[in-house]
């Protein structure tokens, strides 16, 4: 009986060590996953847009402030009809920028690459991943078989991702959103006006401060 119950432990260790481990990366409050897609909120262009180093688009859940900016610092990319965004390199996607005007807790992405392809990410400029074939498949890093092409980032407030491809990557797609979204990020215009209105109420302040009175 001993004999049985000690060969029945050692069976389940060793199920267990040959069980792949989560694929899941842990920067800095954020979690970079390979997963599958769900009932997200999706990421739609605008229409067919040329090839240009700028695309927009926006999260398909109505009310204001949703739109998302596509863009890229090598070649162009261009996006074909008004559903789902697809973008498409010209001829490839070298790295990729995406700017939410609300921040969200879950976005999920998909690539068309090959099997051998990696790639960096950096979430809201400071949390930095780095994607080889060892996450997930130890075979298929960027990839459209199976759920291996499909990644999630969550966290909190993710306004902003900007990946490097090495080598560059044919069409970025399937981007969708969940979770509650935070405030609008403000624009530069707004921030100005902010900026300016508090530099004139700190000047009459400081004038009604040096103000003398005389007898």
């Amino acid at each position: 009986m001993r004999k049985i119950l000690v060969s029945a432990l050692l069976a389940g260790a060793a199920t267990l060590l040959s069980m792949p481990a989560q694929a899941a990366v842990f920067v800095d409050g954020f979690t970079l996953d390979t997963g599958s897609f769900g009932g997200q909120n999706g990421v739609h262009s605008t229409g067919t847009q040329a090839p240009s180093s700028t695309l927009t688009g926006f999260v398909n859940m109505g009310g204001a402030n949703n739109g998302v900016t596509f863009s890229t610092t090598t070649g162009l990319m261009s996006i074909t009809g008004g559903g789902e965004a697809t973008i498409s390199g010209e001829p490839k996607i070298e790295d990729l920028t995406v700017v939410f005007q609300k921040g969200w807790d879950k976005v999920t992405f998909n690539f068309e690459g090959e099997k051998t392809d990696t790639f960096t990410l950096l979430v809201n400029g400071s949390a930095l991943f780095s994607a080889t074939p060892n996450l997930g498949d130890a075979a298929c890093n960027i990839c459209v078989l199976g759920n291996n092409g499909k990644f999630t980032i969550s966290g909190t407030g993710i306004t902003s991702l900007a990946f490097t491809f090495n080598p560059g990557i044919t069409a970025a797609k399937q981007f969708r959103v969940e979770g509650v979204s935070t405030a609008p990020i403000p624009e530069p215009a707004t921030w100005a006006m902010m900026i300016g209105g508090l530099g004139l109420a700190g000047a009459a302040l400081r004038r009604r401060a040096t103000k003398v009175q005389f007898a």
